[in-house]
């Protein structure tokens, strides 16, 4: 799976340290758990599962703006170091956030907020900046408005900022975290078609991160569920759509609006996504599955390859 890969995770860990109460021991919450993960230069892998399931954090791991508890997140064959203006890999690997205005300054006129990754290259001179910013302003649909301040534009037109201040510095890597989540349909479908013209143009790679299924594969032809900080399948979007090989990513699939005729064997899933604080034992999704057996409820699964470059963690796999 890593072969030729830009960016790597490898066997990662996240672990937080928690209060149950107010005078309770701390305890540890495991968000990510053990994953193995590559992007290859130019592609557009989707991360998609239930919210609380640890997919921000990897996100913010890969991007460097969190530190792996265990394993490893390489960048270009080498460790990547945390985010920040003296980072190696700043402004190669960019983030876009779910909420466009908490990542904006409210001071800022918004052509400041995107220049502003700019000033890290000495080479550049203030007009050359300048000049960039329009360009960049041109691209996403908001020729002109430089001098605006964020509160002066729509929540779509925020996220096309926020588009246009990850791209400024042409990066390799664009995290996007659940990007349209907070916008109605139509203006989902004008920043989705916006990442695909600007994936089009400059050719970043996409981590695309998002609880909705149906909006992941319209951006990815590669797919990875995940549950509980796990993965559990991952695979080329047409045989995950159609064919699901996993109970939870069957589940996934009957809950998106246009499921009709993709699975003949998805089901929605039972009960209710168990604490982090405290797993179950074996595979941790056997509580809600009805095919669970006494293997499931005390060992967990390990990756099961069902085609090249389609891969199941589970004992009793759809095939």
């Amino acid at each position: 799976m890593s072969g030729g890969a830009l960016l790597q995770l490898r066997d990662v860990w996240r672990r937080f340290a928690v209060r149950r109460g107010l005078w309770a021991e701390r305890a540890l919450l495991t968000a990510v758990a053990g994953v193995d993960m590559s992007l290859r230069a130019g592609e557009s892998l989707g991360l998609v599962g239930e919210s609380g399931c640890g997919k921000s954090t990897l996100g913010r791991m890969a991007c460097g703006l969190l530190s792996p508890s265990e394993g490893q997140v390489l960048f270009d064959g080498r460790p990547l170091p945390p985010a920040g203006p003296g980072s190696t890999a700043a402004g190669r690997v960019q983030m876009v956030f779910q909420d466009p205005f908490s990542s904006l300054n409210p001071r800022w006129r918004v052509g400041t907020s995107v220049e502003e990754p700019l000033c890290r290259d000495k080479s550049l001179s203030k007009a050359e900046r300048t000049a960039r910013v329009a360009d960049m302003f041109s691209r996403v649909g908001l020729a002109g408005l430089e001098r605006r301040y964020p509160h002066e534009f729509s929540g779509g037109q925020r996220q096309r900022i926020a588009v246009a201040r990850a791209l400024i510095t042409r990066p390799d890597v664009i995290i996007c975290d659940e990007p349209v989540s907070a916008l109605d349909a139509s203006v989902q479908a004008q920043v989705l078609n916006l990442l695909r013209d600007v994936q089009e143009d400059f050719g970043p790679a996409y981590l695309f991160i998002s609880h909705d299924l149906s909006v992941v594969s319209f951006m990815c032809p590669r797919v990875a569920v995940m549950y509980l900080g796990r993965l559990v399948e991952e695979g080329p979007r047409e045989r995950l759509l159609r064919s699901p090989a996993h109970p939870y990513t069957q589940a996934l699939v009957a809950a998106m609006p246009s499921a009709d005729g993709l699975s003949l064997n998805a089901a929605p899933a039972g009960g209710e996504l168990p604490s982090p604080l405290a797993l179950p034992p074996g595979c941790t999704f056997h509580p809600r599955c009805a095919r669970a057996t006494d293997a499931c409820r005390n060992e967990a699964p390990n990756w099961r390859t069902l085609e090249d470059g389609w891969r199941v963690r589970c004992h009793h796999p759809s095939v």
